[in-house]
């Protein structure tokens, strides 16, 4: 047996691999205490965390999923809310592997993914591939046979670990597909190859992967992705008569859109920074407000998240919080832990790009039907 590697790429698919390596090198500065990632990223994680585990039936919204993260209590399903946790604290740990200079592919890694992925949920085997007796039917789809399981996924991990001068994009598209293929756990696979593709990404130093996260995409569009791995895989792990153009094709569109989205952020940023700068010296109010009260108006602003924004204690935190809804930019919502401030009808008034922007990225909307 082998892997699904084989693809003839058309003229579509090459000049969007152009348009998205240039896109995803842009000068700009995206690291994680930059003012640019303070104000958007928890918003962006929160999206590529819905996307992900929705796509899996799990019905939490970005904002359900910010408030799991910030540690308050939903209304919401036990396993919903523990899948949420630990998907977040899977790519926490993909983000920290690939961060070490000693990176490499092995086992030990994706068993690792996808321990965190099902840590403690039902059918949790600790990341251990699937064994005897373990069969995989999905659809239509029948995965190989779990004799062969060890054998492909050694295959897979040789071939990540020579592929070095691939396409950063069609290296992390097609991991996510062959990881899918090959379906080596009893459960979380999809949830997996997805956190896995974007290793792929951070692996090659893209920066700030969850503004251009596919996830939310693929859980608007849940059947469409289906379909097309559908029509890649066939009925069964064959990949000799199997082509991935189908898939590379549409991996390469959807990821484009979401660069394109990530680069409409990005453009409006400074604006939208300069809007509240004027609106606060107008009104005669310290002017370092403004990326707070952009932040505000993007996700729901707490107390952690002022203090890591401004570098004070979580008490002069608090204490500039009340200066500020003092001063009619906020409104507190909310208590203990569940605290937090929600923009004013003066905030709200102010004309801003990056909230409707950011919104379009969370509900995964395709940029062509998007007026911004």
């Amino acid at each position: 047996m082998t892997l699904h590697l084989t693809y003839g790429p058309n003229r579509d698919i090459r000049e969007r691999l152009d348009r998205w390596d240039t896109a995803v090198r842009r000068q700009v500065d995206l690291a994680a205490g930059s003012w640019r990632m303070l104000v958007v990223w928890e918003a962006a994680r929160d999206a590529s965390v819905a996307g992900s585990t929705g796509i899996e039936g799990n019905p939490l919204s970005p904002a359900q999923v910010h408030e799991v993260l910030s540690g308050a209590a939903i209304d919401a399903d036990g396993v919903h809310v523990h899948e949420v946790a630990n998907y977040n604290r899977a790519l926490d740990l993909a983000r920290a592997a690939v961060a070490r200079p000693d990176f490499e592919w092995t086992h030990e890694i994706v068993h690792q993914v996808n321990a965190a992925v099902m840590d403690g949920l039902p059918r949790d085997t600790r990341g251990d591939y699937r064994g005897p007796g373990d069969e995989v039917y999905v659809g239509v789809y029948t995965g190989p046979s779990p004799l062969v399981v060890q054998s492909l996924m050694s295959e897979l991990i040789d071939w990540l670990r020579r592929s070095s001068r691939m396409s950063t994009l069609v290296r992390s598209a097609l991991l996510h597909l062959n990881l899918i293929a090959i379906h080596p756990f009893n459960d979380g696979n999809g949830r997996t190859a997805r956190l896995l593709a974007a290793m792929a990404l951070m692996e090659r130093g893209i920066p700030a992967i969850e503004l251009i996260s596919i996830e939310a995409y693929l859980r608007r569009n849940r059947d469409e992705y289906v379909a097309v791995l559908q029509t890649t895989l066939g009925t069964g792990y064959d990949p000799d008569n199997h082509s991935v153009t189908d898939w590379l094709d549409y991996y390469t569109r959807v990821s484009l859109d979401r660069v394109d989205v990530r680069d409409r952020v990005l453009d409006a940023l400074p604006g939208d920074l300069g809007v509240a700068f004027a609106a606060l010296a107008d009104a005669g109010d310290p002017v370092d407000w403004a990326s707070l009260l952009l932040a505000a108006r993007v996700s729901r602003l707490r107390t952690e998240r002022v203090a890591t924004m401004t570098g004070r204690s979580a008490p002069a935190a608090r204490a500039m919080l009340a200066r500020i809804v003092d001063r009619g930019w906020l409104l507190p919502r909310g208590r203990t832990r569940g605290r937090w401030y929600a923009p004013s009808e003066r905030l709200d008034s102010l004309l801003l790009r990056v909230p409707a922007l950011m919104r379009h990225l969370a509900d995964g909307e395709q940029l062509s039907l998007f007026d911004a």
